[in-house]
């Protein structure tokens, strides 16, 4: 009998997080539109963020983009992130960074019934390079390290892409 209220307890909680966990944190990509020449920001965010410090994206891990369709002209930490370095290869088209939150690090909101919380960390302003009706898309292929405010890992599940879509004006 105890087996038996074991195992619906497991089932039970499986159907609450979700066989990979609903609410796992990820970092995503956002997406935008601009017109061709146009220039814009696309945020980096973390999604149901724990008490995190440090993201790094590099030397493993890129995010990637068509240098045809746009291209990087910088990265800026926002909500209480620096980028503490970054380099940028418009030839190839990809992004490496490491941005951090000194001397604390961004802590989750908490509020009833809040859902999905997503936290904008990272600014990356780009410009259009590319005809109207092209696109690319942006993804982080790997977070080399993702830490909490005393430096130990925390796991992240999938980055999640996005894109840049070029209009007409």
């Amino acid at each position: 009998m105890k087996l038996g209220f074991a195992s619906c307890l497991l089932i039970a909680l499986v159907i609450l997080t979700g066989c990979e966990g609903s609410y796992r944190t990820q970092v995503i990509v956002g997406t935008l539109e601009l017109p061709s020449g146009g220039t814009g920001v696309v945020h980096v965010s973390i999604l149901n963020p724990p008490d995190v410090q440090m993201i790094q994206v590099g030397p493993v891990g890129f995010l990637t983009f068509n240098p045809g369709v746009i291209q990087v002209t910088g990265l800026t930490g926002v909500n209480g992130f620096t980028v503490f370095g970054s380099t940028i290869n418009n030839t190839m088209g990809w992004v490496q960074f490491v941005a951090s939150f000194p001397g604390g690090s961004i802590r989750p909101i908490l509020a009833a019934g809040l859902g999905v919380l997503e936290i904008p960390i990272i600014e990356m302003a780009v410009q259009a390079v590319g005809a109207v009706g092209t696109q690319t898309a942006l993804t982080i292929t790997a977070v080399d390290l993702f830490t909490d405010r005393v430096g130990q890992p925390i796991p992240i599940g999938p980055p999640i892409a996005g894109q840049v879509v070029i209009i007409a004006p």
